[in-house]
């Protein structure tokens, strides 16, 4: 019995032991309220825990369950753009500090003091090489030393970092290094042919980091040949990019392309280079997003695409005055306002009666009302204090075909259009379509 006792301890005790923390502090403090946190995987997130911060201070324990890999902790939303990652190795508690205007300090972890440690470096041994260029410089020997100095700092780090999960990144971002000087423009080619040499695609822990996407997205738009300038010519270099980088994306997990392709997409989408995005839609992303079956993705870029600055809006009609309207044929002005709204929104029925006073000091703007109502009565005795406006009538309130069209998820909600009723801007609230319509 005390055999069998003895046993149990040891093997509490190594559970126990297996176990490690993550603590540490967030400032400013009143910005922060949780954390959830997540192990990447090529194919998405897993959950592991969360926890609360309170007053910028947290500490949670991983289960002695998890396995060594990159582990996401989410402190906001949109989480994908609040978040910090660290390695895990499920060898050492991890303590870090982190600031919004800073960043992150690593206080506590050989793994992760390893990884910034080494990129901070092999940064600022690179921007020297850079600086060389960019003075003009050409002095042979000056140049090597800082060719050499980048080899010495990566050396050292892979020497550092072996036996760790660091090593795989610090391995794959090795740099081109010239074997003598070569000018700016043939270094740029150099660098771009030789820029994945040392990434393995078939790696599932750089599959799943931030880095490899980094990787993927910085080559696609920032290795273009030297002195393409024009809109033209530069959307041409990033398709051809595009191509070459889905030939080498083949060996990856379908649904991480799809979310490497969503990434190269919102990117793009962003920046308004809309023939790059719609080229990664229509040549790539569409079918991955069907084959892994993600239509709600497609559905989600199509409304985007749709309801983008620049594109021409859906069409609407109505009757007004026993006439039949559409939105496509209004003339008239340079601008107009199209509003989704409500007569039974208390939002909408403040909101509203002010627009309509300060559209008055407004010249050449209309204004379409499109009512998303459950039945017309009460619609019908609101719309008298709103006359000057044109009325389109939606039954059916948010089952109605318009909330799915332009992606109506509360009202009021409006849009600025042009003449050709192409979107201009999609104001946040009544003061802010103030600001935009005077704007000019």
């Amino acid at each position: 019995m005390k055999l069998f006792q003895i046993i149990i301890a040891l093997l509490f005790t190594v559970g126990v032991q297996s176990q490690h923390t993550v603590s540490g502090n967030f400032s400013p403090a009143s910005s922060f309220r949780y954390l959830m946190v997540y192990q990447l995987e090529p194919n998405g997130m897993q959950y592991v825990t969360d926890t609360g911060i309170k007053d910028g201070q947290f500490a949670f324990t991983l289960p002695n369950s998890v396995s060594p890999g990159i582990y996401r902790l989410v402190y906001g939303v949109p989480q994908d753009d609040y978040f910090i990652d660290l390695i895990y190795n499920c060898e050492e508690d991890i303590v870090f500090n982190f600031d919004l205007e800073s960043g992150i300090k690593i206080v506590s972890s050989e793994e992760n003091s390893l990884y910034h440690n080494y990129f901070s470096d092999i940064d600022q041994a690179k921007n020297k090489l850079m600086d060389f260029y960019s003075n003009n410089r050409s002095n042979e020997n000056e140049y090597m030393n800082l060719v050499g100095n980048l080899e010495r700092v990566q050396e050292h780090y892979e020497s550092k970092s072996k036996e760790t999960i660091s090593n795989t990144f610090v391995e794959a971002n090795q740099y081109y290094l010239p074997k003598k000087y070569i000018a700016l423009n043939e270094y740029l080619v150099k660098k771009k042919s030789h820029y994945f040499d040392h990434i393995d695609f078939k790696n599932t822990t750089l599959q799943a980091s931030e880095f490899f996407a980094d990787k993927i997205l910085n080559y696609m738009f920032w290795a273009i040949p030297p002195g393409t300038t024009e809109r033209k010519d530069l959307v041409n270099e990033i398709k051809k990019n595009i191509d070459f980088l889905y030939t080498k994306l083949d060996v990856v997990p379908k649904a991480l392309q799809v979310n490497l392709w969503n990434k190269a997409w919102q990117k793009a989408n962003e920046s308004k280079v809309y023939e790059v995005s719609d080229y990664i839609f229509d040549s790539y992303l569409k079918k991955l997003a069907i084959d892994t079956g993600n239509e709600n993705l497609i559905t989600n870029l199509e409304t985007q695409t749709r309801l983008r600055i620049g594109a021409v809006s859906p069409e609407i009609t109505w009757k007004e005055n026993g006439e039949e309207k559409s939105l496509s044929h209004l003339t008239g002005a340079s601008k107009y306002l199209l509003i989704f709204w409500s007569s039974t929104c208390s939002h909408c029925l403040n909101e509203l009666p002010i627009l309509y006073e300060e559209l008055k000091n407004i010249k050449d703007v209309e204004v379409l009302a499109v009512g998303l109502e459950d039945n017309k009565k009460i619609w019908e005795s609101t719309i008298p204090k709103l006359a000057d406006f044109h009325h389109a009538l939606a039954l059916g309130k948010w089952d109605s075909p318009y909330v799915k069209t332009f992606a109506i998820q509360q009202t009021p909600t409006y849009f600025i259009m042009d003449k050709n009723k192409r979107f201009l801007d999609r104001p946040e609230d009544v003061n802010a379509v103030i600001k935009s319509l005077k704007s000019d």
